[in-house]
């Protein structure tokens, strides 16, 4: 197009029309009125075409709408291959991801471990779980000067990725770092058909439904294990907010207020000394006294109050497991069955609620129709139901996802006691031992405002086994003794 711009070409020659393109509007637009502008003569070869030759042109627009048809039939065959492979489980991305190079015995089905990146990938994992974001991962990475994913794929195997700038080897940024460590790739699961394309057309990728994805678990070897992979959910659920200073908080994301349920937020400043530093509601500091109060606690009494905790349940975990496993196992057999059905309630009223909402609106549609209501009232009482019944759709399939999560869970006390031994000595408390211990920590206001000697409730759910705040009092005794050795 630049040569004939300038008045450089005098004929355009092609093998067919396919060959200009197949995309008939487009072509039929250079063809029909950009090619005589510039006064450029075309011919397709083994179509017989040419703009000289008036006749020569009659079926061409039928030639390109034919032309374009193929290019769809072609697409949807490519389409329907990709689908069957996927449906077996086998990957169909043509790059291995981050950490995991092809397998030599299986290049097209099977991944393994990369021994030079897969220690990368744990250690991005570990920092994440003890307290630090992506920001501050990628950071780190670029300082200890580790080549980014783009620049190893481009010194493994020499393809220069589109985003890749060469003189910038080590070019971590924290996109980088978030798409690793939400990709269920390495917890051992393969996920096809995550994404599509607008149409044959437009390739602009867009994500498909959760629904509409392929699911496979155990297709190859895990670099992160399951108890690490929801400790780093967990924390990327709760993004921490920039802070100015260079300690993140480590409760950060795990902290709430026990009455209206928003986070706490912790106040402290490079002015005021550290003793000081205390959590807030943050409902509170945002829409004042009238909506909740500060459930104000020192973090350094939080901080005593947790760890103390933690040590006494986890040392009797250790010396107590049988009893401590039986009364776990029958608290969260309890507490399952109460969600449970509480769970099965909600999705049979949700559930008679939509039939009623079909009803309601093919009842509204034939009133309209009769003209017994008007257009207006009509439109608006009709945009009501179809919002509501949207809202259920939405809602409905993950309900039922999570009572089918609670019927098929089983207690993962294994899981708390082998960290219990893991951890055997408790002297302060990190981030790594909040995030691997405790899910939600809940505060709750003093019985007495802006007494602080007054009694505050504390509630501690604990990781795999929940909260332990109604405890026999047998165990209770016993927490008591061990502790008391503990200060002997």
């Amino acid at each position: 197009m630049e040569l004939i711009e300038s008045e450089q070409v005098g004929t355009l020659i092609v093998k067919d029309l396919s060959r200009l393109g197949r995309e008939y509007l487009q072509v039929g637009q250079y063809t029909e009125l950009v090619f005589p502008s510039y006064g450029v003569r075309f011919i397709a070869v083994n179509d017989g075409v040419d703009s000289l030759v008036e006749s020569s042109n009659d079926f061409t627009p039928f030639r390109n709408i034919i032309n374009e048809l193929y290019a769809k039939d072609t697409s949807q065959k490519g389409r329907s291959s990709v689908k069957i492979k996927a449906e077996t489980g086998a990957r169909i991305a043509s790059r291995p991801n981050y950490g995991y190079m092809k397998d030599p015995d299986d290049p097209k089905r099977h991944l393994v471990p990369d021994p030079e990146t897969a220690p990368v990938v744990k250690r991005i994992f570990a920092l994440c779980a003890s307290g630090l974001g992506p920001t501050r991962i990628a950071n780190q990475l670029r300082q200890e000067e580790i080549p980014s994913p783009a620049y190893h794929y481009y010194a493994k195997y020499g393809v220069q990725l589109s985003t890749l700038d060469i003189s910038k080897p080590y070019a971590w940024s924290s996109a980088t770092v978030s798409k690793i460590l939400e990709d269920e790739v390495y917890l051992g699961v393969t996920v096809n058909m995550k994404t599509t394309t607008i149409s044959y057309k437009n390739k602009k990728k867009i994500k498909r439904p959760e629904s509409e994805q392929l699911r496979f678990e155990g297709t190859h070897e895990p670099l992160i294990d399951r108890q690490t992979w929801e400790i780093v959910q967990d924390i990327r659920k709760h993004k921490r907010r920039r802070t100015n200073f260079d300690e993140q908080d480590m409760f950060s994301g795990l902290v709430y207020c026990k009455d209206c349920g928003g986070t706490m937020v912790l106040h402290r400043s490079h002015t005021m000394d550290s003793s000081k530093n205390c959590f807030m509601c943050s409902t509170y500091k945002k829409k004042g006294k009238d909506v909740c109060s500060t459930h104000y606690i020192l973090e350094a009494d939080l901080n005593a109050i947790v760890l103390d905790d933690l040590r006494r349940i986890t040392h009797f975990a250790r010396q107590n497991e049988r009893r401590f496993a039986e009364y776990i196992g029958m608290k969260r057999t309890k507490e399952a069955q109460k969600e449970i059905r509480g769970l099965e309630k909600q999705i049979a009223a949700m559930t008679k609620r939509q039939s009623e909402l079909m009803s309601l609106f093919k009842r509204l549609y034939e009133d309209n129709v009769l003209g017994r209501i008007p257009d207006e009232q009509y439109r608006i009482l009709s945009a009501e139901y179809i919002a509501e019944q949207e809202g259920i759709k939405t809602t409905l399939p993950d309900l039922a996802k999570h009572l089918q999560e609670l019927k098929d869970s089983t207690t993962n006390f294994d899981r708390f006691l082998e960290n219990a031994h893991k951890y055997t000595e408790i002297n302060e408390l990190t981030p790594e031992l909040l995030h691997t211990f405790i899910k939600r920590i809940e505060v709750g206001e003093r019985a007495k405002k802006y007494s602080r000697s007054a009694p505050q409730e504390i509630v501690i759910h604990y990781r795999d086994i929940g909260i332990l705040d109604d405890m026999p009092q047998e165990l209770e005794d016993i927490l008591i003794q061990v502790a008391e050795l503990e200060i002997a």
